[in-house]
């Protein structure tokens, strides 16, 4: 056997496969290298827990990454202090995007001895270290190109020099205060549940109820604090930002600032208690001569003084009174389940699984959904004012046997304060006062406003009047101060003036046809009154202005009647018509009696003194 062509063979083959392991694979890594051009290849930014940024002579900038996964960091050199997430995300990013321009080689660079100091490295603007869970990276960044749009960087540990976009220099901090939080107080970290308040006159407590999440006042008085109005101071507060950061200097002179504890200063200080425990303060001192608008302000926990716009931090200021809610309830009406109502008859209103209201009393019956919405937004929008914040005697009040109470149940998960008594009392002077019983103060509130809360049942009663067809309406009689009109409908639907009545030579049936179609539709606005009035207080009487409706039903004709009145505070005319033997008096819509009722169905003042 000749094996001579077996070893030609295999020694082509070696010197192949050495081709490729020596030349041909490292020129096409090479290739590729050259092709992404990226300057830190496989950097993931997520992975990021540490970042240090140290300016030439200049002391280093170091942030940590809150918790692995989190985008909230924290300076720890060269002080401490919270720091603000997107320059450092933006400049994380935009190393895993940085490509270069040209490069410099290892060889290339054997050839220039002085090449460090020629591109800026011997005295770099900035060494940026970068740390993660696989090690560090350090890049340094020399000088700018005459022209300024490009910037020499280099690895520490590499071989070359690569020159990239000079934009990368606008994320790197030049001095601390770039990556610190702006924000004078970042609350979304901190979990407090107490919150105190010192000025020089007074000082006040709250605490946050971990059920409801409502405020209640602790001191000077127990009582219900305005909510909306301490969340609103809140927001404002974390949005606040630092103007200018001042000292970090731990032992800096607090009294020129106006931060020095003494019965003058601070003359605002907000403690941030969890518990026992106190996560957060601030102090705020006096304004600087050459700007009155803004404040020192003093965060305890990092002790640097800052300078922010004082404008905004008015409203912590005042009278405990100021941070009461005036409104009768503080929960969301949606959480209550019953109204126990002690007026002029006893009644409960209770939530079925449905969502309705059902009235339970003398009569049972489906609460109207309209007003039962407007009763428990009355709750919680009417605001009172303070009248007298301790009460000895109530009788002056009107409050020893009050004229209205309501208990209102909540929903149990909303904790201890699930029940609420309220109660309304009139003076001799007819002045409306309100208290809650949990508290001390009485409060008033507007006598139309009083009038609008449900004391009997019947005020809950379902406010749709009647419901006919305006095609099966064959007249409408209008009386108006002795006179009469009176309409028909023609054989080809249209209407016209009855006969013996003399009057303009021609009626608008389009318009009519429309009034009479609304008014079948008929709802009240409100319940006001139920039998006679024998006062006329709605000026029925008064008014002596009614109309008759004669609807035609497969079992004859009926005819309906409705009288009109005063107008109410609210500017509806009061309306009575009779339902069952009984008189009922309710508010008309302002709209449909001004647009039709005034417009059609009237008699003119030169012909009511002549009977029709």
């Amino acid at each position: 056997m000749n094996w001579k062509p077996t070893w030609v063979l295999l020694t082509a083959a070696a010197v192949v496969f050495g081709f490729i392991a020596l030349i041909e694979y490292p020129i096409r890594q090479e290739r590729l290298r050259q092709a992404s051009r990226s300057v830190l290849p496989g950097l993931d930014p997520a992975t990021i827990t540490n970042v240090e940024i140290q300016p030439w002579g200049q002391p280093a900038i170091h942030v940590q990454r809150s918790a692995p996964g989190s985008h909230s960091w924290r300076l720890t050199q060269p002080i401490a202090y919270p720091a603000q997430a997107q320059p450092i995300e933006n400049l994380l990013s935009n190393l895993t995007t940085l490509e270069w321009k040209d490069r410099i080689t290892d060889q290339e660079l054997k050839e220039r001895p002085n090449a460090q100091a020629q591109f800026g490295f011997t005295k770099p603007q900035y060494s940026i270290l970068l740390e993660d869970a696989a090690g560090a990276h350090r890049l340094e960044v020399g000088d700018v190109t005459p022209m300024g749009d490009e910037v020499f960087i280099s690895l520490v540990g590499g071989t070359a020099i690569y020159l990239t976009d000079a934009g990368l220099l606008k994320d790197v901090p030049a001095s601390k205060d770039r990556w610190r939080d702006p924000a004078l107080l970042n609350l979304s970290d901190v979990a407090f549940d107490q919150l105190t308040i010192r000025t020089v006159a007074r000082e006040l407590q709250l605490r946050r109820d971990p059920a409801n999440h409502l405020w209640f006042l602790v001191r000077p008085v127990a009582a219900r604090a305005d909510t909306a109005k301490v969340t609103d101071l809140l927001e404002h507060l974390a949005m606040l930002p630092v103007s200018k950061f001042v000292s970090d200097d731990p032992k800096a002179d607090l009294e020129g600032f106006g931060l020095q504890s003494s019965p003058q200063t601070p003359y605002l200080t907000l403690l941030f208690s969890n518990g026992p425990t106190r996560v957060a303060g601030l102090q705020l001192g006096s304004s600087p001569t050459n700007a009155p608008g803004m404040v020192y302000a003093r965060r305890q926990e990092t002790s640097n003084i800052v300078m922010v716009a004082r404008e905004t931090l008015g409203g912590w200021q005042g009278d405990f009174t100021n941070f009461l809610d005036q409104h009768f309830i503080s929960l969301s009406p949606s959480l209550i389940e019953s109204i126990k109502t002690h007026g002029e008859d006893d009644f409960v209103v209770r939530k079925n699984k449905g969502g309705e209201w059902n009235v339970e009393g003398r009569e049972k019956f489906l609460a109207d959904a309209g007003l039962m919405e407007f009763w428990l937004s009355t709750l919680t929008n009417i605001t009172t004012a303070i009248e007298k914040t301790v009460v000895a005697d109530y009788s002056e009040y009107g409050l020893t046997n009050p004229a209205l109470r309501y208990a209102i149940q909540f929903n149990p998960e909303v904790g201890s304060n699930s029940l609420a008594h309220l109660e309304f009392g009139t003076n001799k002077n007819g002045q409306v006062f309100e208290r809650r019983t949990d508290e001390d103060f009485v409060n008033t509130i507007g006598r139309d406003e009083f009038g609008r809360l449900p004391q009997v049942s019947w005020q809950l009663r379902d406010r749709r009047i009647w419901n006919f067809e305006s095609s099966n309406v064959v007249s409408v009689t209008i009386h108006q101060e002795g006179a009469t009109r009176k309409y028909l409908r023609d054989p080809e639907g249209e209407w016209t003036f009855a006969p013996g009545y003399q009057g303009p030579p021609f009626i608008n049936s389009f318009s009519v046809e429309e009034g009479v179609h609304r008014i079948g539709k008929l709802s009240a606005v409100y319940w006001d009154g139920i039998g006679d009035d024998p006062s006329d207080h709605f000026g029925i009487r008064k008014v002596n202005h009614s109309l008759e409706f004669e609807v035609k039903h497969p079992a004859g004709i009926e005819t309906l009647h409705i009288e009109f009145g005063d107008r109410s505070l609210y500017s509806h005319p009061y309306a009575a018509i009779m339902r069952n033997g009984q008189r009922l008096i309710f508010e008309f819509p302002a709209d449909l009696y001004e647009n039709f009722v005034e417009h059609d169905f009237v008699i003119p003042a030169a012909l009511r003194v002549h009977p029709q």
